[in-house]
């Protein structure tokens, strides 16, 4: 998946209409409620240490949040990145996490069939949690190597039959992103056979808050002639979820942190993947340094803010302009 979300965003700068991202609000610096804490607030521990953090080669770790004191299960995930081992391992415990026994490891979480692999059960059971944690070796001193962890994923498993569950469950994930400010950078749905030129479409593509709430557009010719459809894309999902193989993916990122969430229909039933990667606590190419590259992700963030504004206006004046949908409307917000 992380391959995925760099692809994406290196894409996010020089794309179409259908690229354009919606303008996240307004940042500006809001006093914080009484007793309103964020998850990382909750927890306590120190987020940086002299391996990692100002002055060594991870400077920028663990990132900074456009929206800290957003309280999702996303941001209960990005919290838990750019932390040691211990930390880690500290924090689980008290949340009620508890490691899944090998005897209970299952393929839909499992993929590789991995004996190594250390994998939580929630204190619920309702879903699984799997922290990537890496060996920080550029910021080793004195022969000692830290490890911090460097992304999180979240397995559930959903049955056939509910599919309005795996709908709610997508629904929320995309107002989680947007509560976040974070930029939707892809949303995209499929299935086996699925005919990109049909009509009533059968995938959905969009890039962009502007161009979710647009939809996806297909075009046909009718008596020799281009017609354009569109259709929202909830539209497309809700129609097409049940299909073979049906798979839908959305990526998003702001500036220190990538996001992700994919759904297969498998024999087990529908599996749901979240994930969330710390950008800045990425191993760089030779040559690199975390400072350009750091600058490099404003810029990637700052570009989609801007396409986002102008995003609107262009759908206004296109040949074939979309009904723009209310962006409450179409997060369920009302």
């Amino acid at each position: 998946m992380k391959q995925k979300l760099i692809i994406s965003f290196a894409l996010l700068i020089c794309i179409s209409i259908t690229s354009l991202a919606q303008k996240p609000k307004s940042k500006t610096t809001a006093s914080k409620a009484a007793g309103a804490l964020s998850n990382a607030d909750k927890m306590g521990y120190a987020r940086t240490n002299q391996y990692w953090g100002p002055g060594t080669y991870y400077c920028f770790a663990p990132g900074v949040p456009n929206n800290r004191y957003a309280n999702t299960p996303e941001s209960a995930m990005r919290d838990l990145t750019g932390i040691s081992r211990e930390d880690v391992n500290t924090e689980l415990a008290k949340q009620g996490f508890v490691e899944v026994p090998k005897k209970e490891m299952k393929k839909w979480f499992n993929e590789n069939n991995s004996k190594d692999k250390k994998l939580y059960y929630s204190a619920d059971k309702s879903y699984i949690l799997d922290p990537q944690i890496k060996d920080m070796y550029n910021s080793a001193k004195n022969g000692y190597t830290p490890y911090a962890s460097s992304s999180m994923t979240r397995y559930v498993l959903i049955p056939t039959q509910d599919s309005t569950k795996v709908l709610d469950a997508i629904w929320k994930y995309l107002r989680d992103l947007n509560d976040m400010k974070v930029i939707l950078s892809s949303f995209g749905s499929t299935f086996k056979k699925a005919d990109p030129k049909s009509y009533p479409i059968q995938r959905a593509g969009s890039s962009g808050w502007a161009s979710m709430r647009a939809g996806t557009f297909v075009l046909k010719m009718v008596d020799g002639k281009p017609k354009g459809y569109w259709e929202s894309n909830e539209d497309i999902v809700r129609r097409t979820i049940g299909k073979p193989e049906f798979k839908l993916e959305i990526l998003g990122m702001e500036t220190d942190f990538w996001y992700g969430m994919k759904v297969n229909l498998t024999k087990e039933g529908y599996v749901l993947y979240y994930n969330v990667v710390a950008g800045t606590m990425a191993d760089l190419e030779p040559g690199s340094n975390w400072t350009t590259e750091h600058k490099s992700l404003v810029a990637q963030y700052t570009g989609g803010v801007k396409m986002d504004k102008e995003a609107v206006d262009i759908y206004k004046k296109a040949p074939l302009p979309p009904v723009l949908m209310d962006m409450d409307k179409l997060l369920h917000r009302k």
